[in-house]
């Protein structure tokens, strides 16, 4: 467990960086990873997708793997910003420490991780950590 909770910290901090540079996370998921879990650590690719934000979704249904999108990047005239980020953060712990669910019994993490997971993913933007920073601090202390 302390393995992939340190290679999490590899996502972790990269998209606090890019938020706090005015990015927001776009069509992240997994398959944008790949993970040496020996070197403690997992890699970014194509973040081509990301936006500098916020934006408003012209859309409706924004391109990205569907486990991962926030509720407002399925509606049009929703806006987009570091709160979606966090939402997608949340999912990444969803599937890296649970089986992607935020059911708290396959969760393999403290009660204080598993808290951050529930209100990174909330589905509210408002119920939300209102930063990447936020979320950032929030998971370096439960870690």
């Amino acid at each position: 467990m302390p393995t992939i909770v340190r290679a999490l910290d590899t996502i972790v901090d990269p998209h606090r960086e890019l938020a706090d540079h005015g990015w927001i996370a776009g069509n992240f998921y997994d398959g944008c990873l790949i993970d040496d879990f020996s070197a403690e650590r997992l890699a970014m690719v194509d973040l081509d997708p990301y936006h500098k934000g916020p934006f408003v979704n012209t859309m409706g249904r924004i391109f990205g793997s569907t486990g991962f999108m926030a509720p407002e990047e399925f509606r049009r005239g929703a806006a987009i910003n570091e709160r979606t980020s966090v939402f997608t953060l949340g999912r990444v712990l969803a599937v890296f420490l649970s089986d992607g669910s935020l059911a708290r019994g396959p969760f393999r993490g403290g009660d204080p991780l598993y808290e951050v997971m529930l209100r990174a993913c909330q589905e509210g933007p408002e119920g939300r950590f209102p930063s990447v920073a936020a979320f950032a601090e929030a998971w370096r202390r439960a870690r």
